[in-house]
């Protein structure tokens, strides 16, 4: 039986689910052959779950538009297969897993050996990989193609220092504060490291205990972090990097700006690198659909980081060839300030405004 992948936002009632559905800390929310009713996509809804695989045979398999996304122009190589043939990225990797070796090796002896944190050691290490970054393509082009790499704690967190790194120049940080916003995001999950290994790695499923578990890492890594002469910026992203704008966050609850501000560029750059990863209980997505989700989640974040964030992402692909998913070649041309997601292309001599089309979206890079 043929599986297709689509948008929960357009999932329909009667579709069957191809795959079982977690959480983004592997929490089984609904399994594997259920058949979809407008309860059950709303409850995907809250849990944020933006794409979803179906049977096409439940599902109307035999559309035009199914067998589009079954036809080889679908499985010709992307955006981002042709940067990982890039010999620069091959040496890219290099330097990125031994930076990421050595950030570990320090982080475990702060909790195991009680050794200080040697902040300075560890954005070495960062700097390594931004240095490193010959391909000529955006950090976050390099780091999607990193997907398929153990992706846990350790590189996860370097990820979202390098984001954070890249949003501080954007935000026309000085020098000192993109050092500290940085590394905020580099110790953000420090407290994973007091999660038992069974937990953090487990495939999905997680209990509703071990969900518990789980969440107590802001706290966990507030406690490691507290007596460490470091910049509080850093220590408070640690505990409130779960927080979100609307007060529906974790540990406290707090809403706006009683959160740090770095904490709210870390929530930012954390989600999009977990939503964009690939991880054994679902598959990494295309960077529009991100942003058009995020888009939809401007009371979670705060909006002035946000749209930002979305903006500058937008925007390294200006120009760049796409797969709409009609199955036409198209370019991107400009980006739609109010729909970010759906920007203004141009397939043979038409130009398409996506934001008003619907029916058509961006299926894949070239």
């Amino acid at each position: 039986m043929a599986v297709k992948r689509v948008l929960l936002s357009e999932a329909e009632p009667g579709m069957e689910l191809a795959n079982d559905i977690y959480d983004n800390t592997g929490r089984l929310i609904v399994p594997y052959g259920t058949i979809l009713n407008r309860m059950i996509i709303e409850r995907m809804e809250e849990y944020k779950i933006v794409i979803i695989r179906i049977n096409e045979k439940e599902s109307g398999g035999s559309s035009k538009e199914n067998r589009l996304e079954d036809s080889d122009i679908f499985k010709q190589p992307g955006y981002f297969e042709k940067i990982k043939e890039k010999e620069e990225f091959k040496d890219f990797t290099k330097t990125f897993h031994t930076s990421v070796n050595e950030f570990k090796s320090l982080l475990n002896d702060v909790v195991v050996k009680n050794s200080e944190v040697n902040l300075r050691q560890m954005l070495e290490d960062v700097n390594n990989i931004i240095e490193s970054n010959k391909t000529g393509n955006s950090m976050l082009d390099v780091l999607n193609c990193m997907r398929g790499y153990d992706d846990l704690t350790y590189v996860h967190s370097m990820n979202v220092a390098l984001i954070c790194n890249m949003i501080a120049g954007w935000l026309n940080y000085s020098e000192a504060d993109t050092y500290i916003l940085t590394a905020a995001g580099l110790l953000h999950d420090i407290g994973k490291v007091k999660i038992p290994k069974e937990i953090i790695s487990k495939p999905g499923k997680l209990t509703d205990s071990e969900y518990e578990i789980i969440k107590k890492h802001t706290v966990y890594g507030y406690e490691i972090l507290k007596d460490c002469p470091i910049d509080q910026r850093i220590k408070n992203a640690a505990l409130m990097h779960h927080e979100r704008y609307d007060g529906r966050g974790y540990p406290g609850g707090l809403k706006g700006n009683l959160t740090d501000e770095m904490a709210r560029i870390v929530a930012v750059a954390d989600v999009y690198d977990a939503m964009t990863a690939d991880r054994v209980y679902r598959e990494g997505i295309c960077p529009f659909d991100v942003i058009g989700y995020f888009q939809n989640e401007i009371s979670v974040y705060d909006p002035r980081y946000l749209l930002l964030f979305l903006e500058k992402t937008a925007e390294i692909y200006v120009s760049n060839k796409v797969l709409l998913n009609n199955g036409k070649e198209a370019k991107i041309l400009m980006i739609n300030k109010g729909a970010l997601g759906r920007p203004m292309v141009m397939t043979g001599e038409e130009i398409i405004d996506l934001s008003k089309k619907k029916e058509l979206k961006i299926a894949k890079l070239l």
